[in-house]
């Protein structure tokens, strides 16, 4: 094989059992630890050690080989450097639409999991958690070129 072609993608099983188990962590912690406090810092300690973990389940790449020509990120940095000012109200308006879904799409299901222990459900987080889990696994499985 020639430099230049590309080996065919592989999914990640190691990254993939990362982002499963770390999500089903997330999302069942309520049926878990009833304390918003607690729950507060264990999650924190469940961000480091997914983030860690996917880090260390990372694959292997080897250094390419031969000329390089620009990349998406060098689009990126040149278009920062040429209009910074605009690149900034850009990131922030992305920064802050991510943060505010972020945070609505968190507390949708933490109240679809609470409607489910009011009625009663067995593991009203857990049960959702693992659904979640799986989608989550199955997206870092996805092989990229």
């Amino acid at each position: 094989m020639t430099p230049t072609e590309l080996t065919p993608a592989r999914a990640n099983v190691a990254q993939a059992a990362v982002m499963g188990l770390t999500t089903v962590a997330w999302y069942a912690l309520p049926d878990l630890v009833r304390s918003r406090a607690a729950r507060t810092v264990l999650k924190t300690g469940l961000l480091t050690a997914g983030g860690v973990g996917w880090v260390l389940a990372r694959p292997q790449k080897a250094a390419p080989t031969g000329p390089q020509g620009p990349d998406a990120f060098d689009e990126v940095f040149e278009a920062v450097r040429t209009e910074p000012a605009k690149s900034a109200a850009v990131g922030a308006a992305i920064v802050g639409l991510t943060t505010a879904f972020s945070i609505a799409g968190e507390k949708a299901i933490f109240r679809f999991g609470e409607k489910r222990r009011a009625r009663g459900a067995t593991g009203a987080h857990t049960v959702p958690a693992l659904v979640l889990g799986a989608l989550g696994a199955a997206s870092a499985a996805v092989p990229l070129p």
